[in-house]
């Protein structure tokens, strides 16, 4: 079972941000990764259509033989992650938890900011997984629709991406927050232009950190771990796999590897 891959799921290239986490921290394990980038984007679709998108994922990566399934995805996560656990046996992970525990552990002021999609801020996932925990913080969320677009045409540092933060971010740093959850994994690639903004006094969260080290928790907890021999990677898209490769590549910083087209209808067949 220690040989058998982890499968990653997202919208696009924004759970590439957590494979990039975990490939720092756990070389040696086996990668599987579906990026949905023709169902994209996920912030403007139902629950019922996420958790549909989710349950194909993780049935097409089960043919694969995986061992565990991160969904890489603030908007999946809130959507699914509750009905994917409770339809599959292996273990599954999301993005929010892990992220919520850190925003927690950091914050002085007890005023927490969440930037999201339109889904998982309307959702109230964030603020409702902090109020679990810790129902004294004040929770300041904001959606910020273009982000996801930006980063998946790479434009992480153009002068429009700037001129854009600032505007989704501005509540937020009216509201004087000390701490601030990237609640996309997507936004994992804008931390430079984020932290630019938000200044020094603000500490940022990214859920890929801190899903990538849930991840390893409980690997080594199951016993499941790779700890031997070379990673192998396979990547999957329902978009078209010459465009998500060349983001892909700067993310990853490597082009050996090739992305597998899946077409939705076979998609579909797997619920």
């Amino acid at each position: 079972m220690k040989e058998q891959p982890i499968g990653f799921l997202d919208s696009g290239l924004g759970g590439l941000s957590v494979v990039r986490e975990v490939k720092k921290i756990l070389p040696r394990e086996n990668i599987e990764y579906f990026a949905d980038k023709q169902r994209q984007p996920y912030g403007e679709k139902s629950q019922s259509e996420l958790i549909k998108f989710t349950l194909q994922i993780i049935n097409f990566f089960l043919k694969k033989k995986i061992k565990i399934c991160v969904i890489a995805c603030n908007t999946a996560t809130a959507a699914s992650l509750k009905q994917a656990k409770e339809h599959f046996s292996i273990p599954i992970i999301g993005v929010i938890k892990p992220a919520v525990q850190d925003a927690i552990k950091k914050t002085s002021s007890k005023r927490i900011g969440v930037i999201a999609t339109e889904f998982t801020t309307k959702n109230g996932a964030y603020p409702k997984e902090i109020k679990s925990i810790a129902p004294e913080i004040k929770v300041f969320s904001n959606f910020c629709p273009e982000f996801v677009s930006i980063v998946e045409a790479g434009k992480f540092t153009a002068p429009k991406t700037y001129e854009v933060a600032r505007e989704y971010l501005k509540p937020l740093k009216d509201e004087q927050i000390d701490t601030l959850i990237l609640g996309c994994t997507h936004y994992s690639f804008l931390k430079k232009i984020i932290s630019d903004i938000m200044g020094p006094g603000v500490i940022l969260i990214d859920p890929s950190v801190s899903t990538s080290l849930t991840l390893k928790e409980i690997l080594i907890q199951k016993g499941i771990s790779k700890e031997e021999g070379k990673s192998k990677e396979n990547y999957y898209t329902t978009g078209l796999p010459e465009k998500v490769k060349k983001i892909a590549k700067i993310i990853l910083s490597n082009d050996n590897f090739e992305i597998q087209k899946v077409k939705l209808e076979g998609l579909e067949q797997n619920i």
